[in-house]
């Protein structure tokens, strides 16, 4: 009992003090300002094309109308002494211009304002959340609630849904507690050691672009490759990204790769609501790790399938998740880190988001899985988009999601070569699985610009 009560304790995010409310950032969370700059922004996008032009005077009208009700939202991040926090911001919402490329202009460490944007274009309306803030549940429910209530202005009501929250309704305050704290377990193992894993060689793009290529596939077709195989959906696309690896590992001189590390590592972020009951909006969410030794190979595209599926069953278990949590929210607990001031806790948390992070993926697949929304908005959405994060060294990664029979698999890249998407893609249709393939250039992918609310112009 007595580890529960010290667990709902160090789940407790909002506090007050003389001058005010202020909100702790999640376990998860509080490693981000140390790792993101303008390169690594940790903003990620959940967009929605909708079936006529956005009115945005309705959608501003929309955001200041929710914006109550997602007060853990309504932040700006703040320096401490001993940490980073949230302070609940003076600034209303607005909508922005969305022009130039997605997930990019933003310093969370020296941004003055919110960790979040809503940007509209055309009949585009995309939310772009800071990881500091929330993960994808948390930003698709608020891209939910958004896009219902600007039908609802125009006179479109919605069905009732348990991922759409109604503007004047009481926040629960389980929204944002720190879940990672409160399902902490005391004295359990910590995950095993990992090998450091290889990168595939390639220039950067020019700061600020941000390229993205998205394959759309038949959903009902993919599915029957996978379930033929004995694989779930995502175990497939996540073997065929080892197998382009692995193709340019072995492109790669003898010597060079000598001198590479040998291990293709894939991160899946998985939802830890799936094991522990939480209405938590911020983050939630760890990572399964399948990867193979490259220099086993080479290994046949089946043979990956199947390495994929007994890995992923093996780590995604909840007894194996909870050694992250016990890693993870443990040595925040420990009174000799608590007391280390900020600026030394930055430096150690880039060491360590090296050596138990970013230095252990070649890449990362993040599948959000069948988009829903209740009647009649279904019928007013085209399409849901789905962007991951950009990385200072994981150049290239995708993000899945799928919507009326369609699955997207989106590229989001900083490196100059395409070689990871063209082997991908090639796989899969070697298997008769073939993508409509949209893409912008490099030239395209301009850097971000940000623009006066309500207006196409920068400013």
């Amino acid at each position: 009992m007595a580890t529960n009560v010290a667990n709902l304790k160090m789940a407790r995010t909002l506090f007050h003090s003389s001058a005010g409310g202020y909100y702790m950032l999640d376990n998860a969370a509080i490693i981000m300002p140390a790792i993101s700059d303008l390169v690594a922004t940790s903003l990620f996008r959940i967009a929605l094309v909708l079936d006529r032009p956005v009115n945005l005077p309705v959608l501003q009208r929309a955001l200041s109308n929710i914006a109550p009700r997602f007060p853990y939202f309504m932040v700006e991040l703040r320096p401490g002494f001993f940490w980073y926090y949230f302070q609940p911001s003076r600034r209303p919402p607005a909508v922005i211009a969305d022009l130039g490329s997605p997930c990019q202009g933003l310093n969370p460490r020296r941004a003055k304002g919110h960790l979040f944007r809503v940007r509209a274009r055309g009949s585009r309306i995309a939310c772009e959340f800071s990881h500091i803030l929330a993960d994808g549940y948390g930003g698709l429910i608020f891209a939910k609630t958004l896009l219902a209530e600007y039908f609802r202005l125009q006179g479109v009501v919605s069905e009732p849904a348990p991922d759409v929250f109604l503007p004047g309704t009481e926040p629960n305050p389980h929204e944002w507690e720190d879940a990672y704290h409160r399902y902490f377990r005391e004295n359990w193992p910590h995950p095993d050691p990992r090998p450091r894993a290889f990168r595939p060689p390639s220039p950067a793009l020019p700061l600020g672009q941000y390229r993205i290529l998205t394959g759309v596939f038949d959903l009902a077709a993919v599915r029957q490759a996978a379930q033929s195989r004995g694989a779930t959906v995502t175990e497939l696309l996540t073997a065929a990204l080892i197998f382009a690896y692995q193709g340019i590992w072995e492109s790669l001189p003898p010597r060079a790769r000598r001198r590479r590390e040998c291990m293709a590592a894939v991160e899946i972020p998985v939802n830890m609501r799936c094991f522990y009951p939480s209405r938590t909006l911020r983050n939630f969410t760890l990572f399964i790790l399948p990867a193979v030794d490259l220099r086993l190979g080479p290994y046949t595209f089946e043979e990956l399938v199947r390495i994929v599926h007994h890995r992923v069953a093996l780590e995604n278990e909840e007894r194996e998740i909870a050694r992250q949590i016990s890693r993870n929210a443990g040595g925040g607990r420990k009174l000799m880190v608590r007391l280390v001031p900020l600026f030394l806790k930055n430096f150690f948390a880039r060491l360590l988001y090296d050596s138990l992070g970013e230095g252990l993926i070649t890449g990362l697949l993040t599948n959000l899985g069948p988009m829903t929304l209740p009647s009649p908005l279904d019928e007013r959405v085209r399409r849901f988009e789905f962007i991951p994060a950009p990385s200072r060294s994981l150049k290239t990664n995708a993000a899945v999601c799928s919507w009326k029979g369609e699955l997207h698999v989106t590229f989001a890249s900083r490196a100059r070569s395409r070689e990871v998407e063209r082997r991908f893609f090639s796989v899969l249709s070697s298997i008769n699985l073939r993508a409509r393939i949209e893409c912008e250039s490099d030239e395209q992918a301009a850097p971000f610009r940000e623009a006066n609310p309500l207006s196409g112009g920068p400013r």
